[in-house]
């Protein structure tokens, strides 16, 4: 019964052999981690060690399948550890802090639940003139000015412009470096990337306003997305559908009753609101009227601090339309700039269609892509119902599924692909990387500072605010079959290990006279932990697995861990504790500084190596 091993990396090396993604057939490792059996049909698998996880043709191949997960949303009731908390704000932030972890820990679930989905009402400083010192801004604003209300008018301000919303994309990054423990963050990237807009688009629009104010209505678009994190989705559909960032990327800015344009109208149903599923039946001509209704509005006031949409009756088609029977044949007469709300309210009539889609695209963002008969009933079918029963707020929704038993659920665990953004930013916070330039008012500096993640990683694994590949989004959110494994191919893959490796080798970013050094600080990352914990090898290592790994490694891995790092291949582990007690003695010895500041690199770049970093 010599069975073939299978290394956990083999999840990325299989995947990163091919340009181009594809399902993983055959392969025991990525079934387990997908929860997938492509070669039996849709079954899971248990989350037990990969050491006992042997070739699908094996004998007992079919010993570690295990039922459908079949756990609701009846409150979760099990163990509050730091498994489940971390899992929480994995889940609903990036990366986590020390502080958040233990806060939480003093808590019951519902306790925690409760804090994550509390926004604080501060309103985070808006994006600022940062490049002065590289280009005069063309409006006089003053380094280190806001822009957000300082309008360019006729024709100048475009090279401004191109600086304020690379800015704004490095300025998104900040916000998500410096976010409290709070889900604000991680539901403003969910609904930019549900209902999203390009700024390269925008700042590229033939209208020489747009063109030359492009960052400042991309900027109130994010903004619309923060301040309604937790809001109402059908009032967020109605302020999305007249912003001004949204009329030109959807072009409804040229729709008018003699030159009709039918790509806003089809996104907002088809991506936004009723979805492409089997209860979905609109039709091409509900597409056209839906066009007719939405004519006649205007991007006006580009060139003022604050622009608006309005409606111009001569350009809006008068005519009666006339939707199909999955709309119950309702007809909308002609009323203007009020049709516009008439129809939005004909949109939600459709509850049923409406609340299982968006709670489907929520699920999928927060928990797993894969939605099954049992988890669309026992999931998606009662959260879609408390949506709809709350009026289309979306906290409750929130509030149930994280309270849940299906959210711990053991099966959801370490069984989801990192976004960049989860593996950039929440590393970052996780080891408590500097991300902060000492001086807060070399403005240059903090940019370029966020610019070297955004732009030397984050855009290699194709992941930055502002930029997506349509207007569908990312396909790790929704692409079916392959959904989160749309982030790893050759390049992207990389740049995940290169962006490991940066970080404890350490890089500097400098710029305007001041460098900030961001490499992980190993000391004081591990003395978060207590003294007993530091100097014993076993607890240690357990310790940074439970802290960094979303599921555990096997005890034959841990040793193998613990002899090729922290004991450098001696066999007892007083080695590593006399190493450790030396140093706690005599912290300013530079030889016993480096015997364990080499060893715990070691570690902590073996753990952070394992394909199980990159879950969560």
């Amino acid at each position: 019964m010599n069975q073939p091993k299978y290394n956990r990396r083999k999840l990325f090396t299989n995947l990163v052999n091919k340009e181009q993604n594809s399902l993983q057939k055959g392969d025991p490792l990525f079934e387990k981690y997908s929860r997938k059996d492509y070669t039996k049909g849709r079954k899971y698998q248990s989350a037990k060690s990969i050491d006992s996880v042997t070739n699908s043709n094996a004998k007992d191949s079919n010993v570690l399948r295990v039922n459908p997960v079949t756990s609701g949303l009846a409150p979760y009731t099990g163990p509050w550890t730091t498994a489940e908390v971390l899992h929480l704000l994995r889940r609903t932030g990036y990366g986590y802090k020390k502080s958040h972890l233990d806060m939480l820990l003093t808590m019951n679930v519902s306790q925690a639940v409760d804090k994550v989905l509390t926004i604080d009402a501060t309103v985070p400083s808006p994006p600022v003139n940062y490049y002065q010192n590289t280009f005069a801004d063309e409006n006089n604003l003053p380094y280190g000015s806001s822009w957000v209300n300082d309008a360019f008018t006729g024709s100048i301000g475009g090279t401004s412009n191109y600086y304020r919303w690379q800015g704004l994309k490095r300025w998104c990054l900040g916000l998500g470096l410096n976010h409290d423990i709070s889900i604000r963050e991680k539901m403003t990237w969910f609904w930019y990337h549900f209902i999203p807009v390009d700024f390269n688009a925008i700042y590229q629009s033939a209208n020489s306003y747009c063109g030359n104010n492009s960052a400042r209505i991309s900027y109130t678009y994010i903004k619309l997305f923060r301040d309604n994190a937790l809001g109402n989705f059908k009032t967020l559909i109605r302020q999305m559908a007249t912003h001004p960032a949204m009329m030109f990327y959807l072009n409804n800015q040229a729709n008018s009753s003699s030159a009709p344009d039918e790509n806003f109208a089809r996104e907002i149903m088809e991506l936004f609101t009723l979805g492409k599923d089997p209860l979905s039946q609109y039709t091409e001509q509900d597409v056209i009227e839906a066009a007719k209704v939405l004519s006649g509005w205007r991007v006006q006031n580009l060139n003022t601090a604050t622009p608006q949409t309005n409606f111009v009756s001569s350009l809006h088609n008068t005519s009666t339309k006339q939707f199909s029977s999955f709309f119950n044949n309702t007809t909308i007469t002609n009323t203007g700039a009020t049709e516009l709300d008439t129809f939005i309210t004909m949109l939600f009539s459709k509850t049923q269609v409406v609340s299982e889609y968006i709670c489907r695209r929520i699920y999928r963002y927060f928990v797993y892509y894969d939605i099954d008969q049992n988890i669309e009933t026992n999931i998606i079918t009662p959260l879609a119902q408390t949506f709809v029963a709350n009026n289309w707020n979306i906290k409750p929704v929130l509030e149930q599924l994280f309270k849940s038993e299906h959210f711990y659920d053991m099966a959801n665990r370490g069984v989801y692909i990192k976004s960049p953004l989860d593996l950039v930013i929440g590393t970052m916070r996780t080891f408590n990387l500097n991300h902060n330039v000492s001086d807060q008012t070399n403005y240059q500096a903090q940019y370029q500072l966020w610019a070297t993640l955004t732009d030397g990683y984050l855009t290699q694994m194709e992941q930055v605010m502002g930029k997506v590949p349509s207007v569908s989004g990312w396909q790790a959110f929704y692409q079916n079959p392959s959904f989160h494994e749309y982030w790893i191919n050759s390049n992207t893959t990389q740049r995940r290990f290169a962006y490991i490796s940066a970080i404890f080798n350490g890089f500097n970013s400098t710029s305007n006279g001041l460098t900030t050094r961001i490499e992980v600080d190993l000391m004081a990352f591990v003395q978060q932990f207590s003294y007993a914990t530091c100097a014993n090898p076993n607890l240690l290592i357990d310790e940074c697995i439970k802290y960094l790994l979303p599921i555990d490694l096997s005890a034959t891995q841990k040793e193998t861990i613990k002899l090729q790092t922290l004991l450098t291949g001696q066999t007892t582990d007083s080695y590593w504790t006399n190493a450790w007690n030396n140093y706690v003695g005599s912290p300013t010895n530079t030889s016993y500084v480096s015997i364990v500041k080499s060893r715990l690199k070691s570690l902590l770049v073996t753990i952070c190596q394992y394909a199980e970093f990159q879950l969560m």
